[in-house]
């Protein structure tokens, strides 16, 4: 799995590295949902990271359509908003 590689970038900021890394997790199974909507929970972190608040903003549109009830997604997407 590319995910632990992947939060190891980001402790060391590297955050196109990382958003790269974890779109091929999302790639791994598409239709495990609650894996994926962490993961997109973490792609948007990185572009936030990177102010890149539309993108972010995309991947937490698709963290909550994978998973509706994802709490965090939600209150980052208005913190972000």
């Amino acid at each position: 799995s590319y995910g632990q590689p992947a939060a190891r970038v980001v402790k060391k900021e590297q955050y196109s590295e990382a958003i790269d890394m974890f779109s091929k997790c999302v790639e791994i199974d598409e239709l495990n949902y609650k894996y994926n909507s962490i993961i997109y929970f973490n792609m948007a972190l990185c572009f936030n990271k990177m102010k890149k608040n539309e993108d972010a903003l995309k991947c937490l549109n698709k963290a909550i359509t994978f998973n509706p009830k994802y709490a965090k997604a939600y209150y980052k997407r208005g913190e972000i908003n």
